[in-house]
């Protein structure tokens, strides 16, 4: 069961962490010359980092806490205990000389337990997944760090060359040189995977902490020669101070908030682009237009102008690459949209098919009863209608097979679509009986001379398989009118076909009609 949620602003942790960053901010700009920051620096280290290493101990144990987040916080609470360490040696070399340059800045062993741990909080960003999937993305990634990298080193290099270790002799000086720039480098690269990575461990806020936390430890360790040199100890302590205590502070907001359940909070969608780089690569103009117009040309502007190359070359690089993924893009796409269009088009196709299928008569062709039912009801009224019943039609079924039978269906189709005007429609409605719609309104004597001259047409003999042979053809005529519905104008068509049908077949009973083909 998740604490209820408390205002950050009410935490007496978080308020504490606050009043100390301040506190060091002004007594920074006061600039005392080390007395009274040098007096508490120290003590003040020890409490910020314990205070760090407990929260990120308690993240690590939070349940709600992934395998990476209890990777990463796991190894900030061991980074964190390592600094706490170190300022703790430290603060008994103030407690023996509180004179001393070391006891001011930190010497040899300080020097190497916060190299220390920063390794091993960066080692532990090194294994945070990336959240990138596909290898361009991998590609922009470090393109961008090393573009902000060498911004970085360019900046550093230039103030540590210029600068010297002034103020530190012997092994310091040589820990100063080695460690400085090293701590002041893996700082900023872990503020660039903190700004770049789109999956992070941690809330917003402890995000935003977290990556100043970095900025000002690096900008501390990285310009602390130059500090020295121009006697603002009390700069580099502050800075340092404020650095530590807002690691404190990201690492208990992610453990408060963990803690209330809240710590995932919908993050906004990101940029497909960092505006980062780009910063970087400015800010390396900047730089050697500053160094030109306040030192003019000196053997150390060649750094400056070694990184305003490198940089360039790297975001170069960046642009061509995503020149190329914008081409492979655009090919895939247009691979696609081809693939679309021919699904498309044989979709279209299938469908066209599958219509004639249902709407026409597998063995003719024709129309069948469903479309002719449909264009019945829109265009019924006002129109003839020509109901063909074939006779003797299945003795030649009985006599020559069925396949024979549908060849002479076949044939009698042929004939009915030959006979038939442009507009009028010809179906097949089932069996041996067809149907013709006239195209145009028909008079009765019209309709009439029409189904006497389909009729002739139907019984010419035929031959088929090689047989010879006749059909005779029964019409039954119906001329609708204006309001008439389909199913009156077919069912009188129908009742003109079964009379005449009748009357044929009675004809043909007679004496006198024996013989008749009709």
């Amino acid at each position: 069961m998740t604490a209820a949620p408390m205002p950050l602003r009410r935490d007496p942790v978080l308020v504490a962490l606050g009043l100390v960053m301040l506190s060091a901010f002004v007594t920074a700009v006061a600039d005392t010359g080390g007395r009274v920051i040098g007096a508490a620096i120290w003590p003040t280290l020890v409490t910020l980092c314990g205070v760090a290493a407990a929260s990120g101990f308690r993240i690590r144990r939070n349940p709600h806490a992934t395998v990476a987040e209890r990777r990463m916080w796991g190894a900030v609470g061991i980074g964190t205990t390592t600094f706490l360490v170190s300022d703790a040696w430290q603060f008994g070399v103030y407690l023996r000389d509180p004179t001393g340059m070391a006891a001011a800045i930190g010497g040899p062993v300080y020097s190497v337990g916060i190299f220390a741990g920063t390794v091993c909080l960066v080692a532990a960003l090194l294994a945070m997944p990336l959240g990138v999937a596909t290898r361009p993305e991998r590609v922009r990634f470090v393109l961008d760090a090393a573009t902000v990298l060498a911004f970085a080193a360019t900046l550093g290099c230039y103030f540590t060359v210029t600068a010297g270790a002034a103020g530190i002799a012997g092994a310091g000086r040589t820990i100063s040189l080695l460690f400085g720039p090293a701590i002041y480098m893996v700082a900023v690269f872990a503020l660039v995977k903190l700004l770049l990575m789109p999956v992070k461990p941690f809330n917003p806020l402890a995000g935003t902490l977290l990556s100043l936390s970095a900025t000002i430890e690096g900008a501390a360790t990285g310009f602390r020669p130059l500090l020295i040199a121009h006697g603002h100890i009390p700069w580099q302590q502050g800075a340092t101070i404020i650095a530590v205590a807002a690691l404190a502070a990201g690492t208990r907001v992610q453990h408060l908030q963990m803690r209330s359940g809240g710590a995932r909070s919908p993050r906004p969608g990101r940029r497909p682009y960092s505006l980062l780089p780009y910063a970087a690569v400015v800010g390396t103009f900047l730089l050697l237009i500053g160094v030109l117009a306040v030192d003019g040309w000196q053997g150390a502007t060649w750094i400056v102008v070694a990184g305003n190359a490198v940089s360039s070359a790297l975001v170069l690089v960046r642009q061509v690459t995503a020149f190329a993924d914008n081409a492979r893009l655009l090919t895939q796409l247009d691979t696609k949209v081809a693939e679309l269009h021919r699904t498309l088009t044989e979709r279209d196709r299938l469908a066209s098919e599958l219509e004639h299928l249902a709407f026409h008569d597998a063995l003719t062709g024709l129309a069948n009863r469903a479309l002719f039912q449909r264009h019945l009801d829109d265009h019924g009224g006002g129109r003839a209608v020509l109901l063909i019943d074939l006779d003797g039609f299945k003795p030649i079924n009985d006599t020559y097979g069925h396949a024979t039978g549908d060849a002479v269906l076949a044939v009698v189709a042929l004939r009915l679509g030959a006979f038939a005007g442009p507009d009028d429609l010809v179906a097949r409605l089932g069996g041996d009986e067809f149907a013709l719609l006239s195209g145009a309104a028909l008079t009765v004597a019209e309709a009439g001379a029409r189904a006497a001259d389909l009729a002739a047409e139907i019984e010419l003999p035929m031959t088929v398989r090689g047989h010879d042979v006749r059909v005779g053809a029964s019409v039954g005529v119906a001329t609708g009118y204006d309001g008439q519905s389909g199913d009156a104008l077919l069912h009188e068509a129908d009742v003109a076909m079964y009379e005449r049908k009748v009357s044929r077949a009675a004809l043909r009973s007679t004496p006198s009609g024996r013989g008749s083909s009709r």
